[in-house]
């Protein structure tokens, strides 16, 4: 699993490298269960820059995944929780420095529901 996840993270790196403005790797920082018990886990995806303000990209902790567009302060995202089954965010993204960015997604599943606080590190 850890060489997988090893060359995963080179490739976004080499991605980065090549795209420097339209694609970027993203670690993410996830608090869930906000409002219950905090579970805390990290996060790797790519962002993908759509120009004015829009963008798209995917993320996973090796467990969910979640694929979602946004733009200016909005986030929309579809996946799978890897249990219980589809997943839907609905949030917002806030800019904390230059490329670090706090998100706060409402998580909604199959008869689950819960808030999640990410911060995000953009290369």
């Amino acid at each position: 699993m850890k060489k997988y996840l090893f060359i995963v993270v080179m490739l976004m790196f080499l991605i980065t490298f090549i795209f420097p403005k339209d694609i970027s790797p993203v670690l993410s920082i996830r608090y869930d269960n906000l409002s219950a018990g905090v579970a805390v886990s990290d996060a790797i995806g790519l962002k993908m820059d759509l120009g004015g303000n829009k963008f798209t990209g995917f993320d996973t902790d090796g467990t969910d995944y979640r694929l979602y567009i946004g733009w200016s302060y909005g986030k929309v995202g579809l996946g799978h929780d890897g249990a219980a089954g589809t997943e839907y965010t609905i949030g917002g993204t806030y800019e904390v420095l230059e490329n670090i960015n706090m998100d706060l997604d409402y998580v909604m599943g199959n008869n689950t529901e819960n808030l999640r606080l990410a911060l995000n590190i953009h290369f």
